[in-house]
């Protein structure tokens, strides 16, 4: 497993959740560290500006991992920019069941 750290950016300022507590930027890196152990290790895992999303790379597609304002995971691909919330998983899932919906389904957004 190799981590590609070309989308990470650095933000002045902390993200925060609505009660002002900040959101901790490797919980979704987790969730994109355990995809990749599913995935492969031609998979790499970085996480995204300011820690609000995580990101997967293979070739030179990079696939973003975020929550919605809903509570929703989403999984994006950034290069044609096609979206989908991923069933049976949300904000309060655990990282290893996210990862294994981002698993089982990013190969739809291709």
């Amino acid at each position: 497993m190799h981590t590609d750290d070309r989308h990470t950016f650095d933000w002045t300022h902390p993200p925060y959740d609505d009660e002002d507590a900040p959101i901790l930027g490797s919980q979704l890196l987790a969730v994109a560290q355990k995809a990749v152990e599913r995935l492969g290790d031609q998979w790499g895992a970085a996480v995204g500006p300011g820690g609000r999303t995580g990101h997967l790379r293979t070739d030179h597609t990079v696939f973003t991992i975020g929550v919605c304002e809903a509570g929703d995971v989403f999984l994006r691909n950034d290069k044609i920019g096609d979206v989908m919330h991923l069933p049976h998983v949300n904000a309060n899932s655990s990282p290893d069941d996210i990862a294994e919906a981002v698993a089982q389904h990013v190969g739809h957004l291709y």
